[in-house]
């Protein structure tokens, strides 16, 4: 419950927040310029301000279009520039790239990326984890409101290391790899146009050693590593529930 001088600072803390919520709720009929200058007035927010965000999120040029000839990044980017409007020192975003195509993911990741380079916390929440994992310092994955995982990107992935080893091989000669390879002493199997082999990177040299004592000589060599979603995925499946982020 929330005392009296909790209540008091909430107009400071308020005042450093910036956030949106899924897909922002636009005015259609207006242009980009007229729908922040709608939103900043309560709070005193005049046209400067609005020119500035504008130019911050890469709209200007189309400030004086109307928001239903918008696609939809531009739109995420405007809705976006309504968080900027305050100058917050820290944005709450949900679901920024929602529906957009890969040139509007793009958009919005270059955004983001900006936005944190001037000195901003920039919070997301999003299941689009091929994004969350190139965007982000850290991150954290919650199932059924508790934080199943926590730290920067590569300490969380690092949770899940395969210790298995990718082997490329010319096409005609993968399965005469996995049959050296099965022969060395070493768990292998081709998957697709490639051999997976259930060992540490440290054995990497007698793979290679392996492969050679046939004929076979390397394409591709490296660790098997986890993706965020093969993380993610894996967390949720030990903590069963709704999970998120």
């Amino acid at each position: 419950m929330l005392g009296a001088d909790d209540l008091a600072s909430l107009p400071r803390v308020i005042g450093r927040l910036g956030s949106i919520v899924e897909t922002p709720a636009l005015y259609p009929g207006f242009s980009g310029h007229r729908n922040l200058l709608l939103l900043g007035r309560p709070q005193g927010i005049g046209p400067r301000r609005v020119a500035e965000v504008l130019e911050q999120v890469g709209l200007t040029e189309r400030a004086g279009d109307f928001v239903k000839g918008y696609s939809q990044g531009m739109r995420q980017r405007l809705g976006i520039a309504s968080a900027l409007l305050k100058d917050p020192e820290v944005l709450i975003l949900d679901e920024p790239a929602n529906g957009l195509d890969p040139a509007g993911i793009k958009e919005v990741r270059d955004l983001l990326r900006r936005l944190g380079d001037e000195g901003r916390t920039v919070f997301i929440s999003s299941h689009i984890l091929s994004e969350i994992q190139q965007i982000s310092d850290r991150v954290a994955i919650l199932a059924r409101g508790r934080a199943v995982a926590s730290g920067s990107v590569q300490q969380v992935m690092a949770r899940n290391r395969s210790g298995r080893l990718v082997v490329g091989l010319p096409e005609a000669q993968l399965e005469w790899g996995v049959v050296a390879l099965q022969r060395a002493g070493f768990q292998a199997n081709r998957d697709s146009d490639r051999i997976l082999v259930e060992a540490p990177k440290a054995r990497a040299g007698a793979v290679t050693k392996a492969l050679a004592a046939s004929g076979l000589y390397l394409t591709e060599l490296r660790e098997d590593e986890a993706s965020l979603e093969d993380v993610f995925l894996d967390l949720t499946r030990e903590h069963p529930g709704e999970a998120a982020r």
